[in-house]
């Protein structure tokens, strides 16, 4: 079963790749990454909401973002501390230990990027969705975005890649 419809695949793509690509100079300046994860988010939303049919200006992306990134904020800030603590080895193996810290950062952002991309093209796919209804569907997209991710969900993530690079 495919992680999402076909027709959905090249936002979430280049979503993915874009946030992925973020996470390199994200490392070094955090803010830098979060504000370009979160445009790239709401890019990937208003193109998800036309390809599904329905018009979503950037406001309203932006509150289905903002829910995204309120359920993920604890789990992003801990991973992001969990990235810094690697610190000590970027120390002692810069060789090894750079490269190290900028892949996981880059599969965070990817990884974060997918299943907000998953959410909220299962939500606009579901019968009957309104667009006018953003606030459950921030809500609906936000549970989705706390679990681990899936064997299935990193290698999306992993093919995505592939594709745009």
């Amino acid at each position: 079963m495919a992680l999402i419809e076909e027709k959905y695949y090249r936002p979430v793509g280049t979503a993915v790749a874009t946030a992925a690509g973020l996470g390199v100079p994200g490392v070094f300046v955090p803010p830098l990454d979060m504000a370009g994860v979160g445009a790239t988010w709401t890019a990937m939303v208003v193109a998800i909401a036309r390809k599904s049919g329905h018009e979503m200006d950037a406001a309203a992306a932006g509150k289905v973002v903002a829910a995204g990134v309120g359920a993920l904020a604890g789990y992003k800030l801990g991973s992001k501390i969990l990235t810094w603590t690697a610190a000590p080895l970027v120390v002692t193996f810069p060789i090894a230990g750079v490269p190290a810290v900028v892949v996981a950062n880059a599969t965070l952002n990817a990884l974060f990027t997918l299943k907000l991309g998953v959410a909220t093209c299962n939500q606009f796919s579901r019968p009957g969705f309104r667009t006018m209804d953003v606030l459950n569907l921030a809500r609906a997209i936000a549970m989705e975005l706390v679990p681990m991710p899936t064997m299935a969900e990193i290698r999306l993530v992993k093919e995505m890649m592939q594709a745009a690079w």
